[in-house]
């Protein structure tokens, strides 16, 4: 017969008091955390599965705020948009007001009309979202905008351009910025293809009409010369109505297309964009776009100016010479047109950006709850089970310390 002695007794009611004391600290943690595992090793397979799940989660938290801050400055383009677009529809109302012969009485009352809506229009072209110019690009450093000098017109940042690209997704990324020069800047820009199997030394030469900010016309001349395969050569002049040079390239540049698709890959061994001509002293600056040429198996190469003068130096025009007691002119009134669709079409083009963002950010969350989901169900605590389980262990060790209490010596009653 085994003997059960007093010190058997008490190391088995002292084992069974610290091993609920155990289990009701781990479910309190438990119930605290939300989750069944402390640490990997508690259940190294499901430890393996939260980690991955938890990688994916901190990448799409990531994604979605890249997503909220792109939605904020994207809306804030939207709203400086509408604002321009609203002033537009005014432009436009005067303008055919002021067809009316007994309308022309105060040119001059008309004239300040249009003096408050460009600076309405430029205010909102120089505005901020988010510390950066909305239609600033990736220059932080100076408005979009200003008036020059003299304050006779209005002059253009030539680094207000630059996409602002955010990560929405893995392996993809959308802009959120439209830029100074495509919104409101004068780009020549060419398209078509030039001829492949034209000899090397061949010149194609080609003129189009330019403008000053005052509205007078010169000529951009253009040559082409073939260097090699693929391989073209790029000078340019500036001719006054007197067929005058006024201006010319400082040295040739490079254009460079690829050999199997034919679009054009480099300019002066950087990737293509915008190349700005600027003429100060004549008031001439615009910009010019090689990004839609190519090379293939017939010449069809044109240019195309998307404008006479920006819609900042057309309405200072317009207002200089209603004080002048000269009505606008057909062109001008022309160019008003043109830059009111041309403030519908990009309106547009955010507004199918600011759809995707909206849609990524609904798979991402949709994602985030489904790995969420997962995580609860491999480590989740039963909030309900658990508190019922700690109510019965706490049950258990009141009723396992009172049975001790009444059994073991007080010395270790006193310990316990």
């Amino acid at each position: 017969m085994t003997r059960v002695t007093e010190a058997s007794i008490a190391s088995h009611y002292v084992n069974s008091i610290n091993s609920l004391k155990s289990s009701i600290s781990l479910l309190q943690r438990q119930i605290a955390s939300g989750s069944t595992i402390e640490k990997p090793s508690d259940s190294p397979s499901k430890s393996v599965i939260i980690i991955r799940n938890n990688d994916v989660l901190n990448q799409i938290n990531t994604n979605l705020n890249n997503i909220k801050t792109g939605l904020s400055f994207l809306n804030q383009t939207i709203f400086s948009l509408e604002v321009i677009q609203s002033e537009m529809f005014n432009i436009i109302g005067k303008l055919t007001d002021i067809e009316d012969p007994l309308k022309q009485k105060n040119l001059n009352n008309y004239a300040d009309q249009f003096e408050q809506s460009l600076k309405i229009i430029m205010d909102i072209a120089n505005s901020k979202a988010d510390g950066r110019y909305v239609f600033g690009g990736t220059d932080l450093s100076d408005t979009p905008f200003k008036y020059s000098q003299d304050n006779q017109t209005i002059i253009q940042n030539v680094n207000s351009k630059g996409r602002v690209n955010v990560k929405i997704s893995s392996g993809l990324t959308e802009r959120i910025n439209l830029t100074g020069i495509e919104v409101f800047g004068t780009i020549l820009s060419g398209s078509g293809s030039f001829d492949k199997n034209s000899v090397i030394g061949s010149v194609k030469t080609i003129e189009k009409d330019v403008f000053d900010s005052f509205g007078n016309q010169y000529k951009f001349q253009m040559n082409y010369e073939k260097t090699a395969n693929q391989k073209y050569e790029f000078t340019y002049n500036v001719l006054d109505s007197s067929n005058n040079i006024i201006h010319s390239s400082s040295s040739p540049m490079l254009l460079e297309f690829d050999p199997n698709s034919g679009y054009l890959i480099s300019v002066n061994g950087s990737t293509p964009k915008e190349i700005n001509i600027s003429i100060p002293a004549r008031r001439i600056n615009f910009f010019l776009d090689f990004q839609e040429l190519s090379e293939g198996n017939s010449d069809t190469v044109n240019f195309n100016l998307n404008q006479q003068t920006d819609i900042f130096n057309t309405l200072k025009n317009i207002i200089r010479n209603l004080r002048n007691g000269i009505l606008p002119t057909a062109e001008q009134k022309a160019e008003v047109d043109k830059f009111n669709i041309r403030v519908l079409e990009k309106l547009s083009e955010i507004g199918n950006i600011v759809n995707q963002f909206s849609s990524f950010e609904n798979m991402l969350n949709q994602q985030s709850l489904e790995l969420q989901a997962i995580n609860q169900e491999v480590s989740g605590v039963d909030v309900v089970r658990s508190i019922i389980d700690l109510q019965n262990k706490d049950y258990l060790l009141q009723i396992t310390q009172k049975i001790a209490a009444s059994i073991l010596p007080k010395s270790l009653l006193d310990y316990l």
